[in-house]
């Protein structure tokens, strides 16, 4: 017994020595279950982003606009004239969801005839495109209960027999991207791209490391003294293996699993390449800023593992509080699956990415230049 109790002793006696494994065993789960909640603290989101194609431009229609901004999930960004402005923002991205009023909607409401509005949804993501249906279909159900029991009254019926013989106007649903609502194509896909921030990190950040802790930098300086020619020498190889690992897992595996990429060749890889290239400089900068193995795995290790519920791929950023979001806006995954998401499964240009892709080229810069200092 007296063994025992000496060897758990002498287990939190290392413990209390070493500051790292007290600050990741302890610290860490606070951390991140406090990151967590304040990432989620909303519990569901609000003022989601739509448009409204208002083809009637009646009392009634406006009524219907106002009612869906006054909504919780939703928020009115725009009124736009014609179906092409909104069919517009809406291929590019811009906004989750765009609902047309049609022509003769009043007159087709008080003759009885039933009108059809149209909500068309971006079902990239599951999440928010389900609240966006939701916050339309109460909308329109209330517009269309009260303004039909109006109606009847002003024809000589009682409240009671008004409630009785009202009709619904349509809704007609329209799913694009992903019009099965498939949850491996909405989840999959930023996982994979989560999983490779971490390893290719790591990659990069162990093979600099380990030639700090060898002291075998010195024997490259024979072939070389400039910085930057060491950098990119060393980070060629290395980036050619994360370039051809991805373009098979977006070309061999995604297919295999039945995960359909739209977009162009071109685009996909302009905004792979970004990434890639900010991953490098990055993991070079931590590499360089430690100089051991095992302290740029943990602090790789810590930035890494919230990353992807940080960078809004599940969660929208816009639903976070203020200083999440500003953790999110330095975090290259962020603008990565936002870009990625856009060109893999809505077919857009990397010409339609350019603000995700000006942030990826900041951070290049930026951890590049460190490193090279």
């Amino acid at each position: 017994m007296k063994k025992f109790l000496f060897l758990i002793k002498r287990e939190f006696q290392l413990l209390k020595k070493n500051n790292l494994l007290k600050l990741v065993l302890i610290g860490g789960p606070f951390m991140f279950a406090i990151l967590l909640g304040m990432v989620y603290q909303k519990a569901r989101p609000t003022e989601l982003a739509i448009q409204v194609v208002d083809l009637d431009n009646s009392p009634l229609s406006q009524k219907v606009i106002d009612a869906l901004d006054d909504n919780q999930y939703l928020k009115v960004e725009k009124v736009a004239p014609d179906v092409f402005m909104a069919r517009y923002d809406f291929e590019k991205g811009h906004v989750e969801g765009v609902v047309t009023i049609p022509s003769s909607f009043e007159n087709d409401v008080q003759q009885k005839r039933h009108p059809i509005v149209q909500l068309d949804l971006n079902t990239t993501n599951i999440l928010t495109s389900n609240y966006i249906n939701t916050g339309v279909m109460t909308v329109m159900g209330v517009i269309q209960a009260g303004t039909d029991i109006q109606i009847l009254q002003m024809k000589g019926f009682t409240p009671e027999l008004a409630q009785q013989q009202y009709t619904s106007m349509g809704l007609n649903v329209t799913r694009h991207y992903n019009r099965e609502n498939n949850y491996l194509k909405f989840l999959w896909p930023g996982i994979i791209g989560a999983i490779l921030q971490q390893i290719f990190l790591m990659v990069i950040a162990l093979i600099f490391t380990q030639e700090f802790e060898k002291g075998s930098f010195r024997q490259l300086l024979n072939y070389s003294k400039s910085s930057s020619y060491l950098i990119f020498t060393k980070s060629t190889g290395y980036f050619l293996y994360m370039f051809v690992i991805w373009n098979i897992l977006l070309y061999v595996v995604f297919p295999a699993f039945k995960i359909d990429i739209i977009g162009d060749y071109f685009s996909v890889m302009v905004v792979s390449v970004a990434f890639m290239f900010t991953l490098l400089a990055m993991g070079i900068f931590v590499s360089v800023l430690v100089r051991t193995q095992i302290m740029a795995t943990d602090v790789l290790m810590i930035m890494s593992a919230p990353s992807f519920i940080i960078s809004g791929f599940t969660w929208p950023v816009s639903q976070m509080n203020h200083f999440m979001q500003v953790v999110a806006e330095i975090l290259p995954l962020t603008h990565f699956l936002s870009a990625y998401r856009k060109v893999l499964f809505m077919g857009v240009s990397w010409m339609d990415v350019m603000p995700e892709l000006t942030k990826l080229g900041i951070m290049i810069v930026g951890y590049g230049l460190l490193s090279w200092a």
